[in-house]
């Protein structure tokens, strides 16, 4: 499903103002807001508490004597004391998955990549959930610099290379990186972004279709991905999507091996859930 955006209650864009609690959740008027309360209150005092967790130990961080933030930015990890600090900021990104709409998604994606800035090790596992975020918000080959990448997401700890800039990165590229290899499986559903490619090259760098952006969760719209040089001045496009196909079908094997169960959820949610339990006649049992 497309992640909504707007007014939590109605849906309404433009001129909308944010919840002061969670900083997430958006409302066009009092009114509004007020109506949407009961349902949006047991998120927005969770995301509050995290956020004032985070404030606390940033700020005890900032009085240290040593002040981490002009000696330690890329070696957060490696300094002790910043470590509650980067453990709060990944209970606010988890709290936050509480709402589930664009701005929520937008705003965990800046503290990820603020976290992989501080951290450049990547203790916390940033980049386990980065790819799906910039898949979701459509920001997986954007027009400035974003410090990670969808197809090739790895570690660096020399802070002075580049700081993984996917501005023009080859979504061509081969997946050679992954196949094969037990590598974690948010890293392996870059076969997702391999889809959206192959229907860019296929379609002439139009949007992209109804049901790939249904199967994606994506709202249509003219993707990123068109402008980048390797696709805009691709001369075969009938070659590099069978290449994409082939790469699609190494990554999806993989994915199958890794969790057979994967594929199934992800198209169909009841194919995995369990039926709920019943108490009956003293023992539990499968609720028909």
């Amino acid at each position: 499903m497309s992640l909504p955006s707007g007014c939590g209650e109605c849906g309404k864009e433009g001129r909308v103002l944010r919840c002061s609690g969670c900083k997430a959740m958006m409302y066009c008027s009092v009114e509004h807001q007020t109506a949407h309360r009961q349902e949006h209150q047991s998120a927005c005092n969770a995301i509050r508490r995290c956020r004032v967790a985070v404030e606390k130990d940033e700020q005890a961080l900032r009085a240290l004597p040593d002040n981490p933030y002009t000696y330690g930015i890329g070696n957060f990890w490696k300094i002790l004391e910043t470590r509650p600090y980067m453990r709060s900021c990944a209970a606010l990104c988890n709290t936050m998955g509480k709402v589930r709409n664009v701005e929520s998604f937008e705003a965990q994606l800046d503290l990820l990549m603020e976290n992989l800035r501080l951290c450049r090790g990547d203790n916390m596992g940033s980049r386990d959930v980065i790819p799906g975020r910039m898949i979701r918000l459509q920001q997986d080959q954007d027009d400035g610099p974003r410090p990670a990448r969808i197809t090739t997401v790895i570690g660096v700890t020399n802070t002075t290379l580049p700081y993984l800039d996917i501005k023009d990165a080859n979504p061509l590229e081969p997946v050679d990186m992954f196949s094969g290899k037990l590598i974690d499986l948010p890293h392996l559903v870059s076969v997702l972004f391999k889809v959206k490619v192959l229907q860019v090259v296929l379609t002439g760098m139009r949007p992209a279709d109804e049901s790939v952006a249904h199967m994606l969760g994506l709202r249509l719209k003219h993707s990123t991905i068109a402008k980048n040089p390797d696709i805009a001045h691709c001369e075969d496009a009938w070659l590099e999507g069978v290449k994409l196909k082939a790469q699609i079908r190494a990554l999806y094997e993989d994915v199958h091996k890794l969790n057979p169960h994967f594929w199934p959820a992800l198209v169909d949610v009841n194919t995995w859930r369990p039926k709920p339990r019943c108490f009956r006649l003293g023992v539990w049992n499968r609720c028909e």
